[in-house]
């Protein structure tokens, strides 16, 4: 391997450490925001529709539209929404992220926005209108159809079940960004470290 190929691979991973190091809830305008770990979208409003069954609140997700208003957007229209997920990656266990790893708690969506980011009802950061009740989640009680699990924005917060047919509230997310412009990460890195070698051969040069 040559000094310059050892010297983009250096940089690239300099690059990546320092993106993971800012990773942060994004607000990017128009009612959207951002984690840019979890690589998903809320809301910006926690109390968009009034609370109801889960039946009910699964349906009005699936259905949600929501007109992007934001200058350079004009005409985007983001229909894709859902109720958050407690078991990201569906092996059917729903993880308490007061006792886990931060990359273990990536799996539950509500878990990761209050125990990571501090989220509650009397700290919203850059939310509005969280309610104190329990929310539902998408994610079905294996042990019974009757039931989901739910999340609860409290100071303490908490996890548990709830029975379907009760109602509770309810708050959306998407999958990726909504930038207006967005830029992939690998192009930025890669065009970042290409111009540092371009410095780097031009300085050896000299």
């Amino acid at each position: 391997m040559t000094y310059f190929s050892r010297s983009i691979i250096a940089v690239i991973t300099l690059l990546m450490a320092a993106g993971a190091a800012q990773a942060a809830l994004i607000d990017r305008g128009g009612g959207f925001i951002y984690d840019d770990v979890l690589d998903i979208t809320w809301t910006q409003d926690a109390n968009i529709n009034s609370f109801d069954t889960w039946y009910n609140q699964m349906a009005w997700a699936a259905g949600l539209s929501i007109v992007d208003t934001r200058p350079g957007a004009v005409g985007v229209t983001y229909s894709d929404w859902r109720l958050p997920s407690m078991d990201v990656n569906g092996d059917g266990t729903v993880v308490d992220c007061s006792s886990v790893t931060e990359l273990s708690c990536r799996d539950n969506e509500y878990g990761y926005l209050h125990y990571q980011y501090g989220i509650t009802d009397v700290m919203p950061g850059l939310f509005t209108n969280i309610r104190s009740g329990n929310y539902w989640s998408g994610t079905e009680y294996a042990p019974s159809p009757f039931n989901a699990w739910v999340f609860l924005f409290s100071i303490g917060g908490g996890q548990g079940v709830g029975f379907k047919g009760g109602n509770l509230f309810a708050w959306a997310v998407r999958p990726g960004d909504v930038s207006v412009v967005p830029v992939p990460a690998a192009v930025w890195l890669f065009g970042s470290a290409l111009g540092l070698l371009g410095w780097m051969k031009r300085r050896k040069a000299a």
